[in-house]
């Protein structure tokens, strides 16, 4: 998982390298994504370069990666039946959870355009639109919860706590919108919210669930840039 991380922002950094821009900037910052459906928000960094065309006209590239974010769902209860008849209750049911875990590398692009100053120049607003390929790398399976296995036996009905992986990519177009406040010889912060919607998802196993991640999402970034001419 590192060095596919690692890969991307190598990847990302030689393109900045090797481009023929006489200007172009590189920076970072944190990431939120929210997804429409789940409570639970995922968190990560994010690595971007921007490429301007003119001062209101930019061309950006960022490599983004969410942490690992677990989840549990209950899906209902097993029999458990004691071994021995002096064992009291003779029965009991034993919770079963349906157990995911999910994390992000994406890679989005397009292009933004400044409003009331320009990419260098002050405070500004800025739109936009992008495309992401996302990539999901997910751990699944079952988790049953704790039972006396001295006393009861368990009719798992065919359950194991045997957890399979698997990937999904996709393909998203989204829109972005934002502002920023450069400061003179000393760089840019920036603050945006990109909401997306996964066009298509393909699985590379059949069995991960469809719930693993859904297909409209918001995306907050807050970051710095440094302006190299």
């Amino acid at each position: 998982m590192a060095k596919i991380v690692k890969q991307v922002f190598l990847f990302s950094f030689l393109f900045s390298s090797f481009s023929s821009l006489a200007q172009f900037s590189v920076g970072g910052g944190l990431t939120t994504l929210l997804e429409f459906g789940n409570k639970k928000p995922h968190y990560g960094l994010n690595f971007i370069m921007e490429f301007p065309r003119n001062n209101e006209v930019v061309f950006y590239a960022r490599a983004t990666y969410l942490f690992d974010q677990k989840k549990r769902d209950n899906l209902g209860d097993l029999g458990a039946y004691a071994l021995d008849a002096a064992t009291s209750p003779q029965s009991v049911y034993v919770p079963v959870y349906s157990a995911t875990s999910v994390n992000y590398i994406m890679v989005d692009g397009g292009m933004r355009y400044y409003f009331l100053n320009g990419y260098d120049e002050g405070f500004a607003f800025y739109g936009g639109t992008n495309l992401a390929l996302i990539v999901n790398f997910v751990k699944f399976g079952y988790q049953i919860d704790k039972y006396d296995a001295t006393k009861y036996f368990l009719d798992t009905q065919g359950i194991t706590e045997a957890r399979d992986k698997g990937t999904v990519i996709r393909l998203a177009l989204g829109l972005l919108g934002g502002m920023k406040y450069t400061f003179p010889g000393r760089g840019t912060i920036f603050f945006d919210l990109n909401p997306q919607l996964t066009l298509f998802g393909i699985p590379s196993n059949q069995n991960i669930p469809n719930t693993v991640y859904k297909p409209v999402s918001f995306g907050f970034s807050l970051g710095y840039r440094k302006e190299i001419y």
